[in-house]
């Protein structure tokens, strides 16, 4: 079990911080809508029940000065919002294709957004993997992909709009090694 002391976690929230005011950015870029990031929270694993409200996620490898998971959840509506505002096409025989690819790019911006403003802030560099995306229990698949690494924690971040009408979950889950840098 990793153990964060105080100072780990205060540098957490900071980069959490930091991290999702970049991709407040990105998505209202994107969207044409303001989204607005909330405090970062620190949630330990053993305490978290995944839920299924948040069915749609694409999920990155980080590695380098800060290495761990990154994901970018969506609920249905959410991510029904976000499919119609990016993908306009909607008699395409390949619809479902097409929303993927488009779900997958904007994880990639956003998670590049993101990382990107952590590691300027760490005076290094944050390398992602190709984005696994998951249009069915995402939170459940992301829980389990922490257990399977062995994680303990997670730092997460609200970004909505005003209406609240999009509604995204930033998680990142640092490796041990990460903390005590």
């Amino acid at each position: 079990m990793t153990e964060f002391s105080d100072d780990e976690r205060e540098r957490l929230y900071e980069l959490t911080s930091i991290g999702a005011s970049h991709a407040s950015m990105a998505f209202t870029l994107l969207l044409h809508r303001a989204i607005a990031p909330s405090v970062p929270q620190f949630v330990d694993l053993d305490a978290y029940s995944a839920d299924d409200c948040w069915s749609t996620g694409v999920i990155f490898q980080a590695d380098g000065e800060l290495t761990g998971l990154v994901a970018i959840l969506l609920p249905p509506a959410s991510c029904n919002i976000v499919s119609q505002r990016l993908v306009h096409d909607e008699d395409s025989d390949d619809h479902q294709d097409v929303i993927s690819s488009a779900l997958r790019e904007l994880g990639n911006i956003v998670a590049s957004h993101t990382m990107s403003a952590i590691a300027d802030r760490l005076g290094g560099r944050i390398l992602l993997s190709v984005p696994v995306l998951v249009m069915d229990a995402a939170d459940s698949a992301f829980a389990s992909m922490l257990r399977e690494r062995g994680a303990d924690h997670f730092v997460e971040c609200e970004l909505t709009d005003s209406t609240r009408e999009i509604h995204v979950r930033l998680i990142f889950a640092p490796e041990a090694k990460s903390s005590e840098r």
